[in-house]
C-alpha cells in the first residue's frame, strides 16, 4: 500500500472516529438550553379551597398532569435522594449528563443479550426524556437526542436542580405525579415526613411504574428497596443501625384518596375560572365546608326516603342573602351512573309555581295588592284555554290567599291583566331564565312555569323578596392567588333593581303568610318553623320536577326533586318533595338562630278592607280583615260587591262567579 492510499485510509479512520464526537460538541455547546423551560411554576396545579382554606379539589393545569403542588429539594426527605441515586444513577455528582462507564456496561450487556434492553440512562437523560420525549419511541435516534438534550442541562443547571425537576416531574404509578403526588397517594403524607424506608421504597417505583407498582406488587418494591438499602450500606452511605431501622418500621401501601369534595361546585367553578386564569395557583371560594357535607347528607336521606313515591334524584343550593355568596351547592343525591354526573342546580327544569312571585308582584306594582281579588275560575272570559280536564278552582280568592296557596288559574288571569312581556322582562332582571322564546311561545302559562330555568338562578332571583327589590348574581370565587406572586378578586356583581322596595315586601309577606296556605296545603308544613321564612313551592306539569324556595334576609334556600329523565314521579308535589330538603337547608344555615325577614318599609300602611271584595268594608259587609297596602294605593270606595236582600248582606257576584258557585254548590 503507497504512502497516498495509507493516508487516505487514516484519514477516513480519523474522520469516522472523531466526526461523531465533533457533532456531538457542537450540538452542546452550539445551542444554550433554555433552563425557564421547565420553570417550578408552569406544572403546578390549581387548588380548589373551601372559605377556611380546605382543599377540595387539585387539578392538574392544561399540558400537565400533576395535581400537587411543586416541593423544593430541601423540602423532601433525605432518604430519597439516597435511595434514587443509588438505584437509578450513582455516578451523577461526577457525569456531565451522560456516563461513560454505564454506557459501556451496557453496550457490553446489549451485545451478550443481542437486543437492546439496556441503556445507560442518566437521571439527567431520564428528565430530558419526560420534558421533550414522553411519547416517543425508545429508539436510537431519540437516545442520542435526549442524550444532547442532558448534556445540555448539565451546562445550564446545578445538579440540585436536576434532582428537583426529576423529583417533582417523575410518575410514580397510579396517577401519581412527582414525589409528593406519591407520598399522598401511597402513605397520606407530605414528601418531607417520609420515613427512611416509606422515601426508599417509593423511589423504587419510576424504574418501572407497573412492574413496581406498591398496590399490586407490595412485596416486589420491599424486596428491591431491600436490596438498595444494602447497596447503600455497602458504599457507606447509610450505616447498618439506619438500615436496620428501615427495615423494621412497617411500610403500607394504601391507595389514599385525593381530596375530591363538593364536586358538582367545584366543576361549576372551574367552568366559571376565566381561561386567562386558569393557571397555577389557589381559587378561593365562598364554599362553607360543614354546610355543604351536612346537606349533602340531608339531600341523599330525602331521596331514600322519597323513593317509593318516585324521586329518583335531588339536588339544593344554598346562598348568602346580602352577597349572593354560594355556601353550598348539593346538584344530586350521589346515586346511580351517570346520573350522578349531573348538576341539576345548573340544569335548566321547569320551574312549576315558582315563578308566580314575579306575577304578584308586577300586578302589585302596577296598582294591585295582597287583598285584591282574583278569579281561580276556568271559564272566566280570557285568552287562556285550559287543556283537557279542568284544573281544581277557588272561585274568588284575594292575592294573598291565591298566591300562598298557588292558585294556577287565578296566577294566570293575573298575568293576563299584567301581560306576559312585562313578566317576562322582570325574570330577565332577575336572571331567573334566558327567555329566548316570544311572548306567544310562552304564553299564559309562564305563570305555571312553562320556561326553563336553573335552580342556582332561581335562587338568587328570589333574593328580591328580602333585598328590598334588589338582585345580585350568584358567585362562588372569592379570590384568586397565583403561584407568581399576583391575584386576581372577581368584580363584584351589582344590585339590579327589579321590583320597588313596596311591591317585593308585600310579596314576601304574602309568601311568609302560613295561615294563608293552609286551606290548600293544611296543617304542619315544612314551611312551619320557628321564624318567619317567604317560602314558595312548584310542581311542574307532569310531576317530573317538583322545587321549593326558603328565603329570609340571612340565606336563601332553593331545592328540586325529582327524574332525571323527566319521567313523573308518583303525583309528588313541591310542598311534600322539595319543601323539606329546603327546610332542612335554612336550619342548617341557620344553626339555629333564629332568622329574619326584613320590616316593613315607610311606605307600606294596613288598612281594614272586606276580603271578598278588597274595598274598604260597607256596612253591609259581614267581615272585615287587616291587610297592606302601598300608600297611595288604599281603596277609596266602600265595598259595592255586598248588597242586602231579603233582609240580610248577600255577595252580588258577576255571572262567572255565580256559574261556579253553582258547579261546586254540593248535591
Amino acid at each position: 500500500m503507497n504512502r497516498r492510499r495509507r493516508f487516505i485510509l487514516v484519514a477516513v479512520v480519523a474522520t469516522v472516529l472523531l466526526l461523531p464526537p465533533l457533532l456531538l460538541a457542537v450540538a452542546v455547546l452550539a445551542v444554550d438550553y433554555p433552563a425557564d423551560t421547565i420553570a417550578p411554576d408552569r406544572s403546578d396545579p390549581v387548588l380548589v379551597c373551601d372559605r377556611d382554606g380546605g382543599l377540595l379539589r387539585s387539578v392538574p393545569v392544561p399540558g400537565s398532569h400533576r395535581r400537587h403542588g411543586w416541593v423544593a429539594l430541601t423540602d423532601i426527605s433525605p432518604p430519597v435522594f439516597l435511595t434514587l441515586l443509588a438505584s437509578e444513577d450513582r455516578n451523577f455528582f461526577s457525569h456531565k449528563g451522560v456516563d461513560p462507564v454505564a454506557v459501556l456496561r451496557a453496550a457490553g450487556l446489549n451485545l451478550t443479550d443481542g437486543a437492546l434492553h439496556y441503556g445507560a440512562s442518566t437521571l439527567t437523560m431520564q428528565l430530558a426524556r419526560m420534558v421533550h420525549s414522553e411519547g416517543r419511541p425508545r429508539t436510537l435516534w431519540n437516545k442520542l437526542r435526549e442524550t444532547v438534550i442532558a448534556l445540555r442541562m448539565e451546562r445550564a443547571m446545578t445538579k440540585n436542580q436536576i434532582l428537583e425537576q426529576y423529583l417533582n416531574r417523575a410518575y410514580f404509578g397510579n396517577g401519581a405525579w412527582g414525589i409528593e403526588g406519591a407520598a399522598r397517594t401511597y402513605f397520606g403524607k407530605s414528601a418531607g415526613s417520609l420515613s427512611a424506608g416509606e422515601a426508599a421504597s417509593l423511589m423504587v417505583i419510576p424504574r418501572g411504574p407497573s412492574v413496581y407498582d406498591p398496590l399490586r406488587h407490595p412485596q416486589r418494591v420491599l424486596a428491591r428497596r431491600n436490596h438498595l438499602l444494602a447497596l447503600l450500606v455497602k458504599n457507606g452511605l447509610l450505616s447498618a443501625a439506619q438500615q436496620q431501622r428501615a427495615l423494621t418500621a412497617p411500610v403500607r401501601f394504601f391507595r389514599h384518596p385525593q381530596p375530591f369534595a363538593a364536586s358538582h361546585f367545584v366543576d361549576f367553578i372551574l367552568d366559571a375560572v376565566p381561561p386567562a386564569f386558569r393557571r397555577s395557583g389557589t381559587i378561593h371560594t365562598t364554599l362553607d365546608p360543614a354546610l355543604q357535607t351536612s346537606l349533602e347528607r340531608r339531600t341523599r336521606g330525602h331521596v331514600d326516603a322519597m323513593a317509593s313515591r318516585g324521586i329518583q334524584q335531588a339536588g339544593a343550593v344554598v346562598l348568602d342573602t346580602s352577597t349572593g355568596a354560594i355556601l353550598a351547592m348539593v346538584g344530586s343525591a350521589g346515586k346511580g351512573t351517570p346520573a350522578h354526573q349531573v348538576n341539576i342546580a345548573v340544569r335548566r327544569r321547569f320551574p312549576g309555581s315558582t315563578l308566580k312571585p314575579f306575577v304578584y308582584a308586577a300586578a302589585i306594582e302596577q296598582g294591585d295588592a295582597p287583598a285584591t281579588i282574583a278569579l281561580d275560575i276556568y271559564n272566566v272570559p280570557s285568552q287562556y284555554r285550559v287543556r283537557g280536564t279542568p284544573p281544581v278552582e277557588h272561585g274568588p280568592a284575594s292575592y294573598r290567599e291565591a298566591l300562598a296557596g298557588s292558585y294556577n288559574l287565578a296566577a294566570v288571569h293575573v298575568l293576563e291583566r299584567v301581560g306576559v312581556p312585562e313578566v317576562m322582562e322582570k325574570l330577565r332582571l332577575a336572571g331567573v331564565g334566558e327567555l329566548v322564546q316570544s311572548a306567544e311561545d310562552y304564553g299564559l302559562r309562564l305563570a305555571l312555569g312553562s320556561a326553563r330555568v336553573r335552580l342556582l338562578d332561581l335562587a338568587a332571583g328570589y333574593g328580591f323578596l328580602v333585598r328590598g327589590g334588589l338582585v345580585r348574581r350568584p358567585s362562588g370565587i372569592a379570590r384568586m392567588a397565583f403561584a407568581d406572586g399576583t391575584t386576581w378578586t372577581p368584580p363584584s356583581e351589582p344590585d339590579v333593581r327589579v321590583f320597588s322596595k313596596e311591591a317585593s315586601w308585600l310579596v314576601m309577606d304574602m309568601l311568609a303568610d302560613n295561615e294563608a296556605r293552609r286551606k290548600v296545603f293544611g296543617d304542619e308544613l315544612p314551611a312551619d318553623l320557628p321564624f318567619k321564612v317567604a317560602v314558595k313551592t312548584g310542581t311542574a306539569r307532569g310531576f317530573s320536577d317538583v322545587f321549593a324556595v326558603f328565603a329570609t334576609r340571612e340565606f336563601t334556600v332553593a331545592a328540586w326533586a325529582g327524574r332525571f329523565d323527566g319521567e313523573p314521579t308518583a303525583g309528588v308535589l313541591g310542598m311534600d318533595g322539595a319543601a323539606p330538603l329546603a327546610r332542612a337547608g335554612i336550619l342548617l344555615a341557620g344553626q339555629g338562630r333564629p332568622l329574619t325577614l326584613p320590616e316593613a318599609p315607610a311606605g307600606i300602611v294596613a288598612v281594614d278592607v272586606c276580603p271578598q271584595s278588597g274595598q274598604l268594608p260597607s256596612p253591609h259587609c259581614p267581615h272585615r280583615v287587616r291587610d297592606w297596602f302601598i300608600r297611595g294605593t288604599v281603596p277609596e270606595k266602600e265595598c259595592t260587591l255586598h248588597v242586602i236582600r231579603n233582609g240580610r248582606p248577600v255577595a252580588d257576584w258577576p255571572a262567572e262567579v255565580k256559574d261556579w258557585e253553582r258547579r261546586t254548590a254540593p248535591q
